[in-house]
């Protein structure tokens, strides 16, 4: 009779702590905005970058952009020596 009581209040110590051993799961929608400012400022060599700054160190990539076929009138042709850059966050 005492082991039966004995196994019985073991049964009944462990009992919440087998009950709480399940895992549950619960799914919710997060979203959220990171906010960056970044600077571009012009090199003062034509054929050299821009210079690009951020505040929060933004991946970016500076590409040199094709030039465009030369205009038909000279008035608005642009000199040879200008490049035109594609940055890209």
């Amino acid at each position: 009779m005492k082991l039966l009581v004995k196994a019985l209040s073991v049964v009944l110590m462990t009992l919440p702590l087998l009950a709480s051993a399940g895992t549950k799961t619960a799914a919710m929608q997060v979203s959220f905005t990171v906010s960056d400012a970044c600077t571009v400022q012009a090199s003062t060599a034509a054929t050299k970058a821009p210079t690009v700054a951020c505040q929060l160190n933004a991946p970016h990539l500076t590409t040199a952009t094709p030039p465009a076929p030369a205009a038909a009138d000279t008035a608005t042709a642009r000199p040879a020596s200008t490049q035109d850059w594609t940055i890209t966050f």
